[in-house]
């Protein structure tokens, strides 16, 4: 069975709206997307606010569901079904990436460095790779990290101090931390607005919170194969677990930021380089995506639009 399987039954019609909750706007009513997850014997379908447009998994999966999700097999296993997607294990591709990681702190590190640098926290560290890089460059380095595989190995072979568990407030102390960074974590939070009000209290009033998010539905190829689905009434239907519960754009990620008291400084689009691209398609599908890829680094470059990748710089209010 093919990671991407176009089925036509579904519980809820295509476009239909039903009743939820929005966990950005709190609104109560969604759209139906023609896309699914097929994950534990049901479906979980994309839907999308009417109010403030947020997209999301619909219904989510539980809590222990979210859990079992990063087990060791996450960082160290890399099949159509398991493990974080990457062309290897994340661990095997992190072993590779010190060049280019050390590259990442360095930007970073210019994005909220003040004159002496401070206390730094990131959220959902993993193993603690780049962690380390900033501790590195002199930050007083801090995470918390959801797996105990990638807690541990972050505190034990790395020495970083590294707390495992969700975002709580019992963790940190009010204006604990001069900067905090979320990369490629978002939009695995089940409770992104609760999640980054709980950062605002830990970050101090002139800190910084940098997030790092994919923004697959701000693509052009994106936009146009779900309106090819919609008007089909076919699904797209992922039979892998659905690490995204959200997919975020320019216009739904500022609306977050500003539920919990942040204050947008800088929204910067860009583009998955091409030799990244997921290409799990049919021929004339990968060639579409690839010509859409390619339009999409353009226009983020010369315009900051159009691209699948978001980084926001907010403080708070």
């Amino acid at each position: 069975m093919t990671q991407l399987e176009v089925l036509q039954l579904a519980p809820r019609a295509i476009g239909s709206v039903v009743e939820t909750h929005c966990h950005g706007c709190g609104h109560t009513q969604a759209r139906v997307l023609p896309f699914r997850y097929a994950f534990h014997g049901r479906h979980l379908e994309g839907v999308t606010c009417l109010r403030c447009t947020l997209i999301f998994v619909d219904p989510q999966p539980s809590a222990e569901e979210i859990a079992s999700m990063y087990s060791a097999e996450y960082f160290t296993e890399s099949s159509d079904t398991v493990g974080a997607h990457g062309p290897a294990a994340y661990m095997e591709m992190a072993a590779q990436g010190n060049a280019e990681r050390a590259k990442a702190a360095h930007r970073l590190d210019r994005m909220v460095s003040k004159p002496a640098r401070g206390r730094w926290l990131e959220v959902g560290c993993g193993p603690g790779f780049l962690l380390a890089e900033m501790q590195k460059l002199g930050w007083s380095a801090h995470g918390i990290e959801l797996s105990e595989f990638g807690a541990r190995h972050a505190r034990e072979t790395l020495g970083l101090d590294v707390r495992q568990g969700e975002v709580t407030p019992g963790h940190f102390v009010r204006g604990s931390f001069d900067a905090i960074f979320l990369g490629d974590v978002l939009e695995h939070l089940p409770e992104p607005v609760a999640t980054l009000r709980v950062l605002h209290e830990w970050l101090a009033p002139d800190g910084r919170i940098v997030i790092a998010v994919p923004a697959t539905m701000n693509l052009a190829s994106a936009q146009l194969g779900l309106w090819l689905y919609a008007r089909r009434g076919r699904w797209k239907t992922l039979r892998i677990p659905p690490y995204h519960l959200f997919e975020y754009t320019p216009r739904t990620l500022p609306i977050l930021l500003a539920e919990a008291g942040f204050e947008v400084r800088e929204l910067r689009q860009s583009a998955v380089p091409l030799n990244r691209m997921g290409l799990r398609g049919s021929p004339l599908e990968n060639a579409g995506k690839f010509a859409l890829q390619s339009l999409a680094h353009l226009t983020s470059t010369l315009f900051n639009r159009g691209g699948d990748r978001l980084l926001a710089i907010a403080a708070p209010r």
